[in-house]
């Protein structure tokens, strides 16, 4: 168990490091399109997933750690 852990944590971190790359282009890309653009609906998804994506790494990380998280 302690291996499933340690690997947990270790795809976590690799995870959240290229998720961080991928929410800060989707942000300043929003930033950069106007509110009628046919990219705006795309770009909030991307941004969507990533965030979901990186709420998933946090329970990895939470696992890894045996940490208690919120149901």
């Amino acid at each position: 168990m302690e291996a499933v852990g340690r690997l947990a944590g270790g795809v976590a971190h690799d995870c959240n490091n290229m998720l961080q790359i991928i929410l800060g282009n989707a942000y300043l890309a929003l930033e950069d399109v106007n509110e009628d653009s046919l990219v705006k609906k795309e770009l909030q998804e991307i941004l969507d997933a990533g965030l979901r994506s990186a709420d998933l790494t946090r329970q990895l990380l939470a696992f890894a750690r045996k940490q208690a998280s919120p149901p």
